[in-house]
């Protein structure tokens, strides 16, 4: 299954992280409330007031430069342009909440998370004017299913049998699943999940979303008009969306905007977010997010970290705070190695004590496995602005515990995430926010498809599958032990969370702080006006 699901890592992952991951990081600090709450850090003069309808918003994505594709289910895809063609059936609000999308129905059967019911909205139509029924939902699960092309969200969808999905009526479809799964609605919350019509064309593509396609240049533009019958009440404001590309996807977007030729962009590096505050007709966004920076090892029989207490010896050396404070510029905080954050997710044990640096335990750790003098590779890409410095400080926290760290520097990113990334001992990625089942769903089990460092913890295993048949409480209990068992035992080193800043021209509102670390406004276009 890892084989299959490469290639959905290298593009979502790589290009979604590549542009700023961590820059940015020293805009602003951490605001009080919930994530995404408000609108924008203070002394940024964002405008606001009455929506206006027209205009064209040209906007640059981190995640558009290589996107050659326009399926949203698709590895070379791009987010930014899943959200403006297609709508999932459940989404987050910008505080990370879960909401309805296209279901006004979602639904275990009483006591049954292997039976759920799946009720569309009525009077949604695709771009086309067909109206959104069953059959479109039971086309767009199996698309994500398909053995030979997995989609993106697949491994969240993974207990869904395709073979049991039946409709109960035009709107209405049963999804019987292999195994329970009582937190099924999560994984339809991804932009790659978005509804698309039976007959599906990428080429031409229709969806229900706030703009229908127009034209497309691979990895260059995409132009989408207004869908003047959406579904949300008021939006889209906008005339069309202008998605950009720039294969420089650090400088070039920035210079960009300042100079006019766009009007936004996500994720501003820090070293010219400076520029971007001196501008009087630029607004900066910054939010606190769940975005991570992690560290995998390899743990399986035979691997240089099979033994936990090797694993345990890395996570004891590392002086997060100062991570935070070099890397993050001090707006972020430590991570606690479980990529999940209680603050965000409550299945996280907000209880389990933060990890600190503990050199001397570390080099006892390591003569206790008989793993002293250890020599290892880190295979490193550019994933984020902030990789290389963070494995440059890696190599002296090793060398402080007696292990030789040597860099292993993977140029063409477009590989980083390819077969060498899942034989490496030690390698280097980064993530969106995620749940704590997200993280297990994708990472963590046997079956995960990004389980990139061959991790199969029993326990872990037995807990997720006795939570998927719960709720509430007893999920809880069951989440916040497996996440200790992963502060523990897991195969992350995650150091720290980060806030991520996005820009916009002053001649537009609407976008708000967005906790899910995705991009701009979270990638609601339909709530972008001109002020």
């Amino acid at each position: 299954m890892h084989e299959n699901l490469v290639p959905a890592m290298t593009r979502r992952r790589l290009l979604g992280a590549a542009a700023a991951g961590a820059a940015g990081l020293a805009l602003a600090a951490c605001s009080g409330g919930p994530p995404g709450e408000s609108a924008v850090e203070a002394g940024d003069a964002a405008p606001t007031g009455p929506r206006k309808r027209g205009g064209t918003f040209r906007f640059a994505p981190s995640d558009f430069a290589g996107t050659v594709s326009m399926d949203p289910q698709a590895s070379d895809s791009s987010f930014a342009l899943a959200t403006a063609l297609t709508d999932t059936l459940m989404a987050r609000d910008h505080s990370w909440r879960l909401q309805p999308g296209l279901a006004e129905e979602f639904e275990p059967a009483p006591g049954n998370f292997k039976t759920w019911t799946v009720r569309v909205r009525d009077g949604v139509t695709f771009h086309n004017g067909k109206p959104l029924g069953a059959d479109d939902v039971i086309h767009t699960i199996r698309r994500n299913l398909d053995p030979k092309n997995p989609g993106f969200s697949a491994g969240l969808l993974a207990s869904i049998d395709p073979n049991g999905l039946s409709a109960v009526d035009k709107r209405t479809v049963r999804l019987e699943l292999k195994s329970p799964n009582s937190q099924l609605r999560d994984g339809f919350a991804e932009a790659p999940t978005g509804i698309v019509p039976v007959g599906f064309d990428p080429k031409n593509p229709v969806g229900t979303g706030p703009f229908k396609y127009r034209s497309f240049q691979p990895e260059q533009r995409f132009v989408g008009v207004r869908n003047e019958n959406y579904w949300r009440e008021d939006g889209p404001y906008l005339d069309s969306l202008e998605l950009v590309g720039f294969s420089d996807p650090i400088t070039a977007r920035t210079n960009a905007l300042i100079s006019g030729q766009i009007d936004g962009m996500d994720r501003v590096p820090a070293n010219l977010s400076a520029q971007i505050r001196a501008r009087s007709d630029l607004a900066l966004i910054v939010s606190e997010t769940g975005a991570f920076e992690f560290t995998g090892m390899r743990c399986d029989q035979g691997a240089q970290f099979a033994d936990n207490r090797v694993r345990q010896a890395f996570k004891l050396m590392l002086d997060r705070d100062q991570m935070v404070k070099t890397l993050y510029s001090g707006f972020g905080e430590p991570g606690n190695d479980i990529g999940a954050w209680a603050r965000i997710d409550p299945a996280v044990d907000g209880s389990i004590p933060q990890r600190r640096q503990d050199l001397d335990r570390a080099k006892w750790l390591l003569k206790q496995a008989g793993m002293e003098g250890m020599r290892v590779t880190y295979r490193v890409g550019q994933v984020e602005p902030s990789a290389m410095s963070t494995a440059t400080l890696m190599v002296e926290y090793a060398k402080a515990i007696g292990v030789d760290l040597t860099i292993e520097p993977v140029q063409n990113l477009s590989s980083f995430y390819g077969p060498g990334y899942f034989s490496s001992q030690l390698k280097n990625s980064y993530d969106y926010t995620q749940s704590l089942y997200d993280n297990a769903s994708y990472c963590w089990l046997p079956t995960g498809g990004f389980n990139g460092e061959h991790f199969d913890h029993p326990k872990v295993n037995s807990l997720y599958a006795q939570a998927m048949t719960t709720t509430g409480a007893k999920y809880t209990e069951l989440m916040h032990e497996l996440s200790r068992v992963i502060h523990d035992e897991g195969p992350w080193l995650v150091w720290g969370r980060h806030n991520i800043p996005d820009a916009c021209r002053k001649k537009f509102t609407g976008a708000r702080k967005d906790a899910s670390g995705l991009g701009f406004n979270g990638f609601r276009w339909d709530e972008i006006s001109l002020a």
